[in-house]
């Protein structure tokens, strides 16, 4: 284990569930407020609320991505939040190996294997039919408003014939993720895909990066 890795781990010490506060989002105009449930579908990054702070700084070196609300991290204390990220989130390089190695740690810290639906992953060999394939990130509150974080100023649908499609949508591609201790072991799998090779090791001797096997 880097430095790096050592000292991102040591910076998230102690987060054993998505960061919260009282206050609401500022770079989100999203209805917060009164939320008895927040799910999360992530498809491009990892949720704001699941990075640690090596990934949050490289997002927000992307302007586009802080604007689309990518880099938020607040959410109300107390509301249950499920996750449910697609594998290949986590195949996309931000911030260099050591960050991507330190984010997936903490989303195994984060996943509690005797949770059912805290966080989850749907893996790259999911089988899909054409109605599971991926979608644009998007956030359901109360099965009542569904949040499309895709521009500066998130678009929020509240017409039930709307929601109603990303609430279904939803509940189909959480039965192709993993959960649980499936969840954990996968994760856990793709993270020593990440352990240096020897060959990676003469590179940095050498001084040049190191590749990201996440991103192969």
């Amino acid at each position: 284990m880097t430095a790096t890795v050592r000292n991102e781990q040591r910076r998230n010490a102690g987060l054993t569930r998505p960061s919260s506060a009282l206050g609401l989002p500022i770079t989100w105009g999203v209805p917060w407020h009164g939320a008895r449930r927040i799910q999360i579908y992530a498809s491009t990054l990892v949720p704001g609320p699941l990075q640690i702070y090596g990934y949050r700084e490289a997002v927000r070196s992307y302007p586009l991505a802080r604007e689309c609300g990518h880099d938020e991290a607040v959410l109300p204390n107390g509301v249950p939040v499920t996750f449910m990220l697609e594998e290949s989130v986590l195949h996309h390089q931000v911030g260099g190996h050591d960050v991507m190695c330190a984010q997936i740690s903490h989303l195994l810290g984060v996943l509690d294997p005797a949770k059912y639906d805290s966080v989850s992953l749907i893996p790259l060999h999911a089988v899909r039919r054409p109605e599971e394939l991926p979608m644009e990130p998007f956030v359901i509150i109360d099965s009542r408003q569904v949040v499309l974080p895709v521009t500066p100023v998130p678009v929020v649908l509240e017409h039930r014939e709307q929601t109603s499609r990303y609430t279904a949508a939803f509940a189909r591609l959480h039965r192709l993720a993993l959960t649980g201790f499936s969840a954990s072991q996968h994760l856990s799998g793709l993270l020593s895909t990440l352990a240096p090779t020897s060959e990676d090791l003469a590179n940095i001797r050498e001084g040049s990066d190191l590749p990201c096997a996440a991103t192969a």
